[in-house]
């Protein structure tokens, strides 16, 4: 195609070089990278919106839902926790009108025992603690 020391011509690379230059080439080779540059933005920024809709918002809409049930459960432990302790008043009143009209009652209907697994949430003050005091030196 090309003669073999065409490469090697100072003045072909010259003329390429004029070529270039006048012709608009490095504009060309310039506007091409800044396209690229602009693309490449515009692909970030697409990359950016489609993580945002599709990993983001649902993660923030998950966590919103979560946080609501939360404030929810912990509304009914707080109302489990009155009732326990209405209820724990009210067998104790029980049991103190049941000494008073008929004392041998609980002899004949002995109270059940607390279970060991309701022990710390209903009554939490009998339970036996297994740390030792430190030893004062």
């Amino acid at each position: 195609m090309f003669p073999p020391d065409l490469g090697s011509s100072t003045e072909f690379w010259t003329a390429v070089i004029v070529a270039l230059a006048g012709g608009g080439g490095v504009g060309a080779i310039i506007g091409e990278i800044s396209s690229r540059r602009k693309d490449t933005a515009q692909i970030a920024a697409q990359a950016c919106d489609i993580l945002t809709d599709s990993v983001i918002k649902p993660l923030r809409e998950q966590v919103d839902s979560q946080e609501s049930q939360i404030r929810h459960l912990e509304k009914q432990q707080e109302k489990y926790f009155a009732l326990t302790a209405y209820t724990r008043s009210l067998f104790h009143w029980l049991q103190q009108f049941c000494e008073i009209v008929e004392p041998d009652f609980f002899a004949r209907h002995p109270k059940p025992a607390l279970p060991d697994e309701l022990r710390p949430d209903v009554a939490p003050e009998t339970l036996i603690t297994t740390e030792t005091p430190k030893e004062q030196s």
